[in-house]
């Protein structure tokens, strides 16, 4: 096909505005957790996951938008299923796959020591209600500084909530914690609260992996019944016994990964025939949210809605959006006229010839 014309085809098509990838719903019946779960799947995608603070507003702002209260909390998709511990950071996409504990650490001192402090350099783990000064992380800067060392001392908890409020999180990964070192090699020899914490091992009912939590202080209950999470109106979360019965929160997904191998303009047309569109990933929140799905892809990377035009040369996504977030992964060199953006079941963005790969892919309903 004449490569303007399929230019043409492809940018032509599709030129409304994408919309959130994902939607929230209040529902005012009383069920239990498991009924809930089973009302969400059968007339939406599955009781409300939350990925960030982002999400934890919109979905508090589904029940404002219906002057909605619920005083009794209402559940979301959380639920504690075993009683293994995993270590997890605050900053959701960031999972643990490296540490850099100190000699002894963790030892888990009375079995209260769930929150980590980075100290000289290295990890401790720590009684949360101890107070220590902070390290942010802001992916949304405009300044160019991307970290913050707080002036005063909080508890790991208020420090948090402090870094989510006015940054993006408490520093989360290795990766941030070296490129800190990097940036204020001076300043890495103190006692400073990290996103690095330990739960009981909750998982989300649509299989999810977001590490986000926001739990209310009073949360841990030695209850043994209390495996199912709720929110309260200030978007804190508790646990409860799950056959109690609340109002609760569904989301609707825009996103599915269809798993079956082709280049990628079949991709193309089989999502614009099905569903909607190959996928447009335009903001921090998106890349998460399909990132998500592209971990249970069967092949290594997953086709996107992104296409590289040699007659223009620019990247666009054939929703019509401009290419402003991105996310390749390095090195990535060279542009070719029969090249399309996929990413990686990591999350990574890769430029492949389209016409000699076939792969799974994301559309957009």
């Amino acid at each position: 096909m004449q490569w303007s014309l399929f230019v043409f085809i492809v940018m032509g098509q599709c030129s409304s505005i994408v919309g959130q990838l994902y939607d929230y719903h209040f529902i005012r019946e009383k069920k239990t957790w498991k009924e809930a779960q089973d009302h969400c799947r059968k007339y939406h995608t599955d009781l409300a996951t939350v990925a960030n603070q982002t999400d934890m507003q919109r979905l508090l702002n589904s029940a404002t938008a219906q002057h909605e209260r619920y005083p009794d909390g209402a559940w979301i998709g959380l639920q504690e299923n075993t009683t293994n511990i995993v270590w997890r950071w605050s900053l959701s996409g960031v999972e643990f796959n490296k540490s850099e504990w100190s000699y002894t650490q963790p030892d888990n001192v009375d079995d209260n020591e769930i929150c980590v402090r980075m100290n000289d350099g290295t990890w401790d783990d720590d009684t949360c209600s101890e107070t220590y000064k902070f390290i942010c992380y802001d992916v949304r800067t405009k300044s160019g500084k991307t970290f913050y060392i707080s002036d005063s001392e909080m508890n790991w908890t208020d420090a948090q909530s402090y870094c989510r409020k006015d940054y993006t999180d408490l520093i989360s990964g290795v990766k941030q914690l070296k490129d800190f070192k990097k940036q204020y090699p001076s300043d890495a020899n103190g006692a400073f609260w990290i996103g690095l914490f330990r739960e009981s091992a909750w998982s989300w009912s649509d299989g999810s992996s977001f590490s986000f939590r926001s739990w209310d202080d009073d949360k841990q209950d030695p209850d043994s019944k209390k495996t199912c999470a709720m929110t309260t109106s200030n978007g804190k979360w508790s646990s409860d016994d799950c056959d109690n019965k609340k109002t609760f929160f569904c989301y609707d997904d825009s996103v599915i990964l269809i798993k079956e191998n082709m280049i990628w303009e079949d991709a193309l047309y089989y999502c614009r025939d099905h569903h909607g569109d190959l996928v447009s990933i335009t903001n921090l929140d998106d890349q998460r949210w399909v990132q998500e799905r592209a971990k249970m892809a069967s092949t290594p990377h997953v086709w996107m809605g992104l296409r590289y035009t040699c007659t223009l040369d620019f990247w666009f996504w054939v929703s019509d959006e401009t290419v402003h977030y991105k996310n390749w992964a390095l090195p990535q060199s060279g542009n070719d006229c029969n090249m399309s953006g996929a990413m990686d079941r990591n999350g990574t963005w890769v430029k492949l010839i389209d016409d000699d790969n076939q792969l799974n892919f994301i559309c957009s309903k």
